[in-house]
């Protein structure tokens, strides 16, 4: 029989590591205003073009939604029961992620003209960064200061293995955008078999996507 993990940090043990959560963060800050650009300057009869401009949008909105669905069925249930003040901060996180997914249910579908997909890229980079400073500001803290080492290795152990097929080009489009330090960080706490991988191919399969859509 396995030992429930423990849930809440004990003084004196160490804090929860969140160095590649806030880098992802800041990938999402980055990627859908930049977009938005592409699609401006995108020759409306170029369709290959435009086929990998949507395809690599697709994967970020699958990364977005998926990292929402994690904060509302894992984390913050966790923070609910760690820090009842912290209810209506968190409701306030919920009912933003369900207003960006109806812009994230515009996006998703195929066939628009890229003005418009553009104009919603720019709603999506709104909420989105209001969002994240709000997060950053009061409920990453929370996590900081209440949640355990081990939890937070677990949960993010399961979150990288449900990315799927997403998986490659995720790892490395974070590594990519990380600081030195904070690629360092993450290249070295990885799994070995991650490491070799990047090394053989997925950081060659991401430089290419990242010069078909940005090039």
């Amino acid at each position: 029989m396995t030992t429930p993990t423990q849930t809440r940090r004990r003084p004196g043990d160490p804090a929860p590591d969140l160095v590649t959560f806030l880098v992802f963060h800041a990938g999402l800050r980055r990627e859908f205003g930049r977009l938005a650009e592409v699609l401006d300057r995108c020759d409306p009869r170029d369709e290959r073009r435009r086929g990998i401009v949507d395809e690599h949008l697709a994967l970020l909105l699958r990364a977005l939604h998926h990292h929402h669905t994690e904060e509302d069925e894992a984390i913050w249930p966790l923070l609910r029961g760690l820090v009842p003040q912290a209810a209506a901060t968190l409701d306030r996180l919920e009912a933003d992620h369900q207003e960006m997914d109806t812009v994230i249910g515009r996006l998703s579908g195929g066939g628009r003209p890229a003005p418009e997909v553009a104009a919603d890229l720019r709603a999506l980079d709104r909420l989105l960064n209001t969002h994240l400073d709000l997060e950053e500001s009061e409920v990453v803290p929370l996590i900081r200061e209440h949640v355990s080492a081990a939890w937070w290795e677990e949960s993010g152990k399961k979150v990288t293995k449900s990315h799927g097929r997403d998986l490659p080009m995720l790892a490395a489009w974070l590594l990519d955008l990380a600081t030195p330090a904070d690629r360092d960080h993450i290249f070295r706490t990885a799994p070995a078999i991650m490491r070799i991988l990047y090394r053989l191919s997925w950081r060659r399969a991401y430089e290419r996507r990242v010069s078909q859509v940005y090039g």
